[in-house]
């Protein structure tokens, strides 16, 4: 990779450490203070809207960012779209604030009062779609450091805030979604003035209102059905939750999902530089380059999610009873198992970046609609109660991260051999398997060492046997790589030449 996407990633990955050890600090802060019950709403909540972004947004997000990230685009370009958001949030705001029955709000949103939904919306779009979009114009103007200066600066509002609140014992749902609400409005309009503004290339700068709306028609048609059923899939997903296991259930599921977000701290980092680069490569028709960016990130970035789930699925219990506390006790199967799921999460983000990128829209259709399909009756089936007339297992929380890790592993690897088979490369999945089969082994060995035979050496507790587990865990990971440099995308002569210039790159 060239040097600026390497000082980019870098300083992307240095801001996302940072912002989510203060985003997890703020999310504990929040899940204890209101209780697995509370919580589960206000996530339920926050969820709902985010699966309603899918409906709302017809693919227009994907080929915003990928138009703007081939070529600079003219002020009006980004007015027209900046339109197209408004629209969505008047319309849906006036249908959850006026038009939709109250029987339907109740049955939809699990008896929610209205002004609460409507909060609730407002928080998820500015959080969900209008910073999505501040983020997306300063990532495809290579403005990343700008960019991470405001998402840091979110954080440490966030977190103050969250803290404020649990002190003055003024936390609840309605304050958490006031304090997003505040926080995002002041982050936008902070943003006008930190990006700047953005400069028109000569061509695109003659392109007309009918050529963008037909490059948008073009590219987001095969999206927008899938919209449709994107939605249905994740609402239907926590609303099952919701109705079937309850909102402590829901809250269970939602902190482990948090907790397990760790993991996916690199993907984040890397996600958006990755597709401006790919979009800008397949504009040039340099496959070649396509080629090598996808292999190694794709395989970096999935060998360090497995080694960071890897160790911490063993120590899920002492995360649980140290971080949430006794109310959270039932949470500890989830959350071992939702570790799981952020690692072929991120190699499915990459795959997904990539069909995106080189616009193989319809193709992504096809995908994703036959996971959809086959993710909704696999939900019901181990959500459902025992009871009911068409019964399901009644696993809650459980059943829930089962399906998504199960799914997850099934849909990414067919997104990988439609690429391996698009592009006339050969599909690979063993690095898959021994990846994350290395990790969970060496995680649970080395915990057993440390709590087993090294314990009564340092004094006994959990801290001390963490610590030396890490320490164990990071030297057996570092030899694995060293003995398996392909495991991370890397050839031995690549590592050796990385380690021989001591990490400097």
């Amino acid at each position: 990779m060239p040097a600026s996407v390497k000082k980019r990633f870098a300083v992307s990955l240095a801001s996302n450490a940072l912002r989510a050890g203060m985003s997890f600090l703020a999310g504990l802060l929040v899940a204890r203070g209101l209780g697995p019950e509370d919580y589960g709403r206000l996530m339920f909540l926050l969820g709902s809207f985010v699966s309603i972004k899918s409906l709302l947004d017809l693919g227009t997000s994907n080929a915003f960012y990928t138009f703007i990230s081939q070529a600079k685009r003219p002020l009006r370009y980004y007015s027209f779209y900046l339109a197209w958001l408004a629209a969505q949030f008047v319309a849906t705001a006036t249908a959850v604030a006026l038009l939709l029955p109250d029987a339907l709000v109740r049955q939809a949103w699990v008896g929610e009062h209205r002004a609460l939904i409507l909060l609730a919306f407002t928080a998820s779009f500015l959080q969900q779609q209008l910073w999505q979009t501040v983020n997306q114009i300063g990532e495809a103007s290579r403005k990343t450091i700008r960019v991470q200066v405001l998402n840091l600066a979110l954080a440490v509002v966030y977190l103050a805030g969250a803290y404020a609140l649990t002190a003055l014992a003024a936390l609840s749902i309605r304050a958490v979604l006031l304090l997003l609400i505040a926080q995002y409005i002041a982050a936008v309009m902070a943003a006008f003035k930190v990006l700047g503004p953005s400069e028109a290339g000569e061509e695109e700068g003659r392109e007309t209102l009918s050529g963008m709306l037909k490059k948008y028609r073009d590219y987001c048609a095969p999206l927008a059905l899938l919209s449709v059923a994107a939605f249905l899939y994740d609402f239907a997903d926590k609303w099952m939750l919701q109705r079937f296991g309850g909102a402590i259930q829901q809250g269970f599921y939602q902190v482990s999902y948090q907790f397990a977000s760790i993991s996916v701290l690199a993907t984040a980092s890397i996600l958006n530089i990755f597709w401006k680069e790919t979009a800008e490569a397949v504009r040039r028709k340099d496959m070649a380059r396509v080629e090598r960016l996808f292999r190694k990130v794709s395989r970096s970035l999935y060998f360090f999610g497995a080694l960071l789930s890897g160790f911490l699925i063993p120590w899920s219990g002492e995360i649980v009873r140290v971080f949430l506390g006794g109310n959270y006790a039932s949470a500890v199967s989830v959350l071992a198992l939702m570790f799981l799921y952020p690692v072929h999460q991120a190699l499915g983000q990459i795959a997904t970046t990539l069909l995106l990128a080189v616009e193989k829209t319809r193709q992504y259709f096809y995908i994703s609609l036959a996971v959809m399909l086959f993710s909704f009756p696999a939900a019901y089936f181990l959500l459902a109660p025992p009871a009911w007339a068409v019964p399901g297992l009644g696993l809650g929380a459980i059943g829930l991260a089962l399906k998504m890790v199960l799914v997850n592993i099934v849909s990414v690897n067919l997104i990988l051999w439609v690429i391996a088979k698009n592009c006339g490369w050969d599909y690979e999945w063993f690095y898959q398997a021994a990846g994350l089969a290395l990790a969970v082994g060496l995680g649970a060995a080395v915990k057993f060492l440390a709590e087993g035979v090294f314990q009564g050496l340092v004094g006994g507790g959990a801290l001390p046997s963490f610590l030396l587990s890490a320490l164990l865990y990071a030297g057996g990971a570092g030899a694995a790589l060293r003995a398996m440099p392909w495991l991370a995308g890397l050839s031995r002569e690549e590592l050796l030449a990385y380690l021989k210039r001591g990490g400097k790159d």
